[in-house]
């Protein structure tokens, strides 16, 4: 994908870059809930194929394009593109557009914010600290939500695949905020996307498991990384653990006060 030009530097004196991942971390966008039923709909309609078959197609190509060095980042990410894609692929003309329905349905009930996060992302607001969402979303889809969900006010900034050309994992992708900042920490759902990538950049970081575990709920989040069973594709170990958003203002602080493993 290639490095992105440099950005130029965000205003204010930043000792910490908290980089915040946006769905299943702090929200629940509006994919699931409406954008795939009308895509997935109208295309099974056409072409007398199971929904469930549409979106094997849909998620093939997404996956597909992700792992292409030769396709640019913002084209792995752009749903409308790839739903275009498997539409022409089976033979039909899709009529749904992704980003009008996410627009027009980018507020409750269709999206929402996850564990009061409007309220952790306020208790984070700190004198040198930028809270910077950090999403694989293309900013077409993204933006609108936060605006309607009133997220937008809370963040320093927004990172997204069209808007950086590059996907997590590359340093490109967190540009400028770690040649302006001392610690840099990824907060995020995802293993490969908010633990492996950003912790071979040097990062800190917490990982929000969605699922229950008692035996890992027990411990405190800094010490639940021992304990977690890790898969054979899974060789590094994040910071923190986190099962609930509230315990994320404590964690960042922790770890902006722990040496940095350099």
């Amino acid at each position: 994908m290639g490095p992105s030009k440099a950005k130029p530097a965000p205003e204010g004196r930043w000792e910490t870059v908290l980089f915040v991942d946006l769905d299943a971390t702090i929200i629940r966008g509006p994919f699931e809930s409406a954008v795939f039923p009308v895509v997935f709909g109208e295309l099974a309609q056409k072409t007398g194929l199971a929904q469930a078959d549409i979106r094997r197609q849909v998620m093939v190509e997404n996956l597909a394009r992700l792992r292409d060095p030769a396709v640019p980042a913002a084209r792995a990410m752009d749903w409308d593109d790839i739903f275009e894609a498997v539409a022409r692929r089976l033979g039909v003309g899709l009529e749904a557009s992704g980003v009008a329905i996410a627009a027009a349905h980018a507020g409750p009930p269709y999206t929402a914010i996850l564990d009061h996060a409007d309220q952790i992302l306020r208790q984070l607001v700190r004198p040198g600290r930028a809270i910077v969402i950090a999403t694989k979303g293309l900013r077409k889809y993204q933006l609108p939500v936060l605006d309607a969900l009133g997220l937008t006010p809370l963040c320093t900034g927004i990172l997204t695949p069209d808007l950086q050309g590059a996907l997590k994992g590359d340093p490109a992708f967190y540009d400028p905020w770690p040649r302006i900042t001392r610690v840099q920490i990824s907060f995020g759902d995802l293993y490969d996307d908010d633990v492996l990538g950003p912790k071979r950049l040097g990062f800190k970081a917490i990982w929000k498991l969605n699922a229950p575990n008692g035996a890992l709920q027990q411990a405190g989040p800094l010490d639940r990384p021992a304990g977690f069973p890790y898969a054979a594709d899974q060789p590094v170990r994040p910071d923190a653990i986190v099962f609930s958003l509230s315990e994320l203002p404590d964690v960042v602080e922790a770890l902006e006060r722990a040496p940095l493993a350099r």
